[in-house]
């Protein structure tokens, strides 16, 4: 029986050990914005969301085809709308760029993806009383316009095809995951 509990409780620890300092450092930076204002659902609802939002783009580094699937924008929309317009441009901005350094797809086009999800923060802060789907959707279909332009700028017709493959299977795909998780996730955070 000791060694049941043992065992799990060593592995426990050893990953405690690993990580000492970094749960050291995230402890004590939770307990400073804590002090300084900052609401706790905020330091909670934060990590959860980003950790979502970049591992939902994970698969990339095994199929190689355009990411339709992918939490960011729901996560950015809702930041956005919950915070404000600061905050949620921030936070699209970062979780964009680790989305793509965790998935592998760090390439030219980055410099499109990044800025797009900063203005869909941006935008979702500002006009945060509009329905959760319906800004959802609109800001899906002004990041897909903004990111996807430089794949439209090339001459390359397999490349049009695909940006347009993307566009229709991402918003398709956003439109079902703001129409079942759009309410529920910004109730979570206001």
């Amino acid at each position: 029986m000791a060694k049941v509990v043992r065992e799990p409780l060593a592995s426990v620890y050893a990953f405690l050990g690993r990580f000492k300092f970094v749960i050291f450092f995230a402890v004590a930076a939770a307990i400073v914005l804590l002090i300084l204002g900052v609401e706790w659902h905020m330091l909670v609802s934060f990590p959860v969301l980003f950790l979502a939002s970049v591992f939902s783009m994970y698969y990339r580094r095994f199929m190689h085809v355009p990411p339709a699937f992918e939490l960011v924008s729901l996560s950015t929309v809702i930041v956005g709308m919950a915070y404000g317009p600061v905050i949620g441009a921030v936070f699209g901005a970062v979780t964009a760029l680790a989305a793509e350094i965790v998935s592998g797809g760090i390439d030219a086009f980055v410099v499109s993806y990044v800025p797009a999800r900063a203005v869909m923060g941006l935008l979702a802060g500002f006009f945060a009383s509009v329905n959760v789907i319906v800004l959802g959707v609109v800001l899906v279909v002004v990041y897909n316009a903004l990111a996807q332009s430089l794949y439209l700028l090339q001459g390359d017709p397999e490349a049009k095809i695909k940006t347009a493959v993307f566009v229709f299977f991402n918003l398709g795909i956003n439109f079902v995951i703001f129409s079942f998780l759009g309410n529920f996730t910004l109730s979570l955070l206001t």
